[in-house]
């Protein structure tokens, strides 16, 4: 089918296509468009492959909904057997080309999903869902406005259609989190989505995160720096177990507050060179720290599980080569508890470093260390500090990184504390070991540190000065209590008046007691007025509408200005409304004389009024009761200019069955449209 259309192609005798736009959704492909009537630029999607039908319905449905964030839905239809897709076009780059060259920041990324999870929670309250969403579907426009694409057409063109809600929006919820992790690491752990064609434009694909168990790797892992609720979030929701939010408004509540989105700077860094992991970051220790099975002892797993910007030299120089003599120490993942008993001050340290690992085995140096900035390179090396990403690469002979300083008074024993034991360099000299047991070892920091008591170090120190800080915050327990009491006290005291009140008035129970010995004499008299009720009842029944029709007659029209949404008109809904296609002036562009939006009511009724609701001001409206089929006949009962609330007044009360609504002039929505937007009719 795709062999059908081409460059210049008119669809519907209307969108002329001008040339491919770049598409990873199979059974599917998009040109960008001209609007000739409008003449304006549009995007069209030719559906060639796939649940064509179904796709048509939900674009139809996603027409429906409106919201700034999604991208809008102007025509569907079928020509000469192509079925095809209208829809505004997209500005603005993808998340794939965001994050392209590097992740972008964590309060940027935070502040894109949020919007876009804000976005689908809007659509799934109208029952509309995404259920493929990827980087290409999110756009960052100049104007700082986050654009999703695809809205139920790529789903249901995909079969994806026909889950039950809860699935559907946990499914658009985790692939909404799978974005999240792709802003921050610049790695996609979701699926791959196939290109359409060979001959179609190429879309940037990200790397695939890594997978360690069939889940990919957390956040932390991959770039350092990102907080830990969003880690977390990450971590928990792609695992392996229904965890995680379950729908576009829980993640919202996870992600809230969010700062302003920056596309300035973040468009600015797509045409910046590709910057390098994070150095000292987790993703080092995790593409080197764990060893492959069946390996021989002193072999590293291949890194090309974490790409970095690291040499390719045979063996670096600041480490020894591996499967030296001396086993490396075993490698294990760092819990927070022990990140906390042995952090340093942020003097001794850069950020980023893990904690040192303990020695397999008890240097023969004793307490002898070298000093902090000392590298890790061999003595003929330049005294440099070492690459990061090569210290937290576990060697043989590797110097363990600096600790606190403690003070001391006396030579320090070589086995009392194994985490501050560190091992020299293969080529130390060996005479070290017996001065390192006579003389007092020198000071380990080139600047005096605050004393670890000023600071607490341990995880459970840092857990119970929080909580100490908790507690001293303002208890609002008594101040509500003396509310609660002033409150009752109040309520007594009107209690007790009202009591209290009827003993001192006993005039008025005699008054009432004649007026009943008087009732009898007074009753046939006032029996007709007994009757009055039943006419504001009867003037209250406000005539039934029992449907509803679009009417767009020939020659100018083609009976297809939204006939779907008409019921939405009369549904009692102002947040639903019947809509027309846009114009590019307010007399439907010379287009067309006008209009129609039919009523029937269920019975034949007296009108003397129409209250219409509208998304907008201006243009012009006429009432006539006539039939829809031959809307522009008889006499016109009542017009004027359309606003929030019109209220039209007929010239005479009529009683019909039918009324015609003829707008001869289009109205101003808020953003500037011209088209009508009618949310709510009412007839009395």
């Amino acid at each position: 089918m795709d062999g059908t259309v081409g460059r210049g192609t008119l669809l519907a005798g209307r969108y002329r296509m001008f040339q491919p736009i770049a598409s990873d959704l199979a059974g599917a492909t998009a040109w960008a468009g001209n609007d000739q009537i409008l003449d304006r630029p549009v995007r069209i999607a030719i559906l060639s492959d796939g649940h064509v039908a179904q796709a048509l319905d939900s674009a139809r449905r996603a027409a429906l909904v409106t919201d700034p964030r999604l991208v809008r839905v102007l025509d569907v239809g079928e020509h000469q057997g192509i079925s095809y897709l209208v829809t505004e076009p997209v500005t603005g780059p993808s998340l794939a080309q965001l994050v392209a060259r590097g992740p972008m920041p964590a309060d940027q990324a935070r502040a894109i999903i949020g919007e876009a999870a804000s976005a689908l929670e809007t659509a799934r309250r109208r029952g509309v869902h995404h259920l493929a969403l990827r980087p290409s579907v999110l756009h960052l426009g100049s104007d700082n406005r986050v654009l999703l694409t695809g809205l139920a057409v790529d789903g249901a063109l995909l079969g994806k259609g026909l889950g039950d809600a809860r699935s559907t929006t946990r499914a658009d919820t985790v692939a909404l989190v799978a974005l999240l992790y792709a802003a921050l690491t610049g790695r996609w752990p979701g699926a791959r989505y196939e290109v359409p064609s060979a001959d179609a434009p190429v879309v940037p694909e990200l790397p695939a995160a890594p997978v360690v168990g069939g889940v990919a790797v957390a956040p932390t892992e991959l770039v350092a720096g990102i907080p830990n609720d969003l880690d977390t979030l990450c971590a928990v929701t792609l695992g392996s177990h229904d965890d995680g939010p379950h729908s576009p408004a829980e993640l919202v509540l996870e992600l809230e507050p969010w700062g302003n989105i920056q596309a300035a700077s973040l468009l600015a860094a797509t045409t910046r060179p590709r910057t390098a992991p994070t150095a000292a970051t987790p993703a080092a220790r995790l593409a080197t720290a764990r060893p492959l099975s069946g390996d021989p002892a002193g072999t590293h797993p291949s890194e090309s599980t974490v790409t970095t910007d690291r040499t390719t030299s045979p063996e670096p120089q600041d480490q020894p080569p591996i499967g030296a003599d001396a086993a490396p120490p075993a490698v294990r993942r760092t819990s927070v508890r022990s990140i906390f008993a042995g952090q340093a001050p942020v003097t001794a340290a850069r950020p980023g470093t893990p904690p040192p690992a303990s020695p397999a085995r008890t240097s023969t140096f004793g307490s002898a260390e070298a000093p902090p900035t000392a590298p890790t390179t061999p003595p003929a090396a330049p005294a440099a500090p070492a690459d990061a990403t090569r210290v937290l690469r576990p060697a043989t002979g590797a110097a363990s990184l600096p600790t606190p300083p403690t003070p001391a008074a006396g030579p320090a024993p070589t086995s009392a504390a194994p985490r501050r034991t560190s091992v020299r360099p293969a080529a130390a000299p060996a005479a070290a070991p017996a001065a390192a047991r006579t003389a007092t070892p020198a000071p380990r920091t080139p600047t005096p540190t605050p004393a670890p008591a000023h600071h607490p170090r341990g995880f459970d120190e840092l857990v119970a000065a929080r909580e100490t800080i908790v507690t001293k915050r303002f208890d609002p327990t008594k101040l509500v209590l003396a509310i609660v009491v002033v409150a009752v006290v109040l309520g007594l005291i009107f209690a007790f008046r009202a009591l209290t009140s009827p003993t001192s008035t006993p005039e008025p129970g005699r008054d009432v007691a004649s007026a009943a010995a008087t009732a009898p004499e007074s009753a046939p008299a006032q029996a007709p007025a007994a009757e009055e009720p039943a006419a504001p009842d009867a003037a209250a029944a406000a005539p039934a509408i029992a449907s509803a029709q679009m009417i767009d007659p020939p020659p100018g029209g083609d009976d297809n200005e939204h006939p779907e949404a008409a019921p939405l008109a009369i549904d009692g809904d102002p947040t639903t409304a019947w809509f027309t296609r846009t114009y590019k002036s307010a007399d439907f562009a010379g287009l067309k004389p006008g209009v129609g939006f039919g009523i029937n009511l269920a019975a034949p009724a007296t009108v003397t009024t129409v209250t219409l609701q509208v998304n907008g001001t201006g243009g012009m409206v006429e009432v006539r009761a006539t039939d829809p089929a031959n809307p522009t006949a008889g006499d016109v009962l009542a017009q004027g200019p359309l606003s929030a609330s019109t209220v039209l007044t007929l010239s005479a009360p009529t009683e019909t069955q039918n009324l015609v609504l003829w707008f001869t002039a289009l109205p101003q929505t808020a953003d500037g449209s011209n088209r009508i937007e009618l949310a709510d009719v009412a007839v009395s």
